[in-house]
């Protein structure tokens, strides 16, 4: 689609810029490592409800994630779905990046996109802090490659990587949080370094800002306990809050038709074959300018 190829060009343009890094893929851990030693005395135990849900929901749901990963119809899952276009984008933007390139995945989860990069040759290290994402992502990539850590204070050290990415992270953390897991990637950025994000679409049409906010209600007039935050974005509120962390040259991209959610929860068997009909037209149903503030996921891609 034209809209791939615009985002495509978008992205070679840009990685060709990028400095190759001279050290080794093993000095690269190790200063990883080192950093996250220094900083792991200063981090605060005491953390606040968002954060410490965000990592027991993950502990509660790893295996599901897991299983997620495995699968291999696109169609028959909105999760896969959404994760194909999400990986499409990434995919564009990994392609061009300098041989041996320093990565960092934020948030790793059970390590499926840290494989792919160590699989092209790429240095990649990875924060997760749930435990049980981190022993499953074991299964996949090296132990010792996945910390226990935070996009709020990253153990990384200033201007030392090429790319950052955050799928499905910030969702999870407030505003402020937000703001600071930004400046935190903005830092650990070499000038001109690329970060990928996704976050959450404030009027994505699959109605989950209304649900979450019916959830919210019922759970403040019953006493029931919120099972965890949403931090929901717009295109221009997203924008506005990356130039003021530091970034520069962002775009903002929709991905997934959100009504596919609701289909699928109806009846699977309708949502997977909609899937099929809309997943040739998605740039158009969710990365179109007018429609992206309605789609499932809003992907940013900047650079420091």
């Amino acid at each position: 689609m034209r809209t791939d190829r615009r985002l495509a060009l978008r992205c070679e343009r840009e990685n060709a810029n990028t400095d190759r890094l001279s050290n080794s893929p093993r000095v690269f851990i190790e200063q990883t490592h080192n950093a996250s030693r220094a900083m792991s005395a200063d981090m605060n135990p005491d953390e606040n409800w968002s954060r410490r849900r965000a990592v027991e929901v993950h502990d509660e749901t790893a295996d599901g994630f897991f299983a997620e990963y495995r699968g291999d119809n696109i169609f028959d899952s909105p999760f896969r779905y959404g994760r194909h276009l999400i990986d499409r984008a990434w995919e564009r933007c990994v392609s061009g990046l300098p041989a041996e390139a320093a990565c960092l995945d934020v948030g790793c989860g059970v390590g499926a996109y840290m494989a792919r990069l160590l699989d092209r040759g790429f240095r990649v290290v990875g924060i997760e802090p749930s435990a049980e994402m981190r022993r499953l992502a074991a299964q996949t990539i090296p132990a010792d490659l996945v910390r226990d850590g935070s996009v709020l204070q990253l153990p990384v050290p200033d201007s030392s990587l090429d790319f950052v990415y955050a799928i499905e992270v910030f969702r999870y953390l407030d505003t402020r949080d937000n703001a600071q897991g930004h400046r935190e990637i903005v830092r650990v950025l070499k000038p001109g370094g690329i970060y990928f994000g996704t976050y959450v679409n404030k009027w994505a049409l699959d109605g989950f800002r209304q649900l979450s906010q019916v959830r919210k209600l019922a759970g403040g007039l019953s006493g029931t306990p919120r099972r965890y935050h949403v931090e929901f974005e717009t295109p221009s509120s997203l924008r506005e809050k990356l130039r003021a962390a530091g970034f520069s040259r962002i775009t903002t991209h929709g991905a997934m038709f959100a009504p596919l959610r609701i289909l699928h929860k109806i009846s699977p068997r309708v949502g997977a074959a909609a899937s099929r009909i809309t997943m040739p037209h998605e740039a158009r149903l969710s990365d179109y300018r007018a429609f992206r503030p309605f789609a499932a996921h809003l992907i940013v891609i900047a650079r420091r």
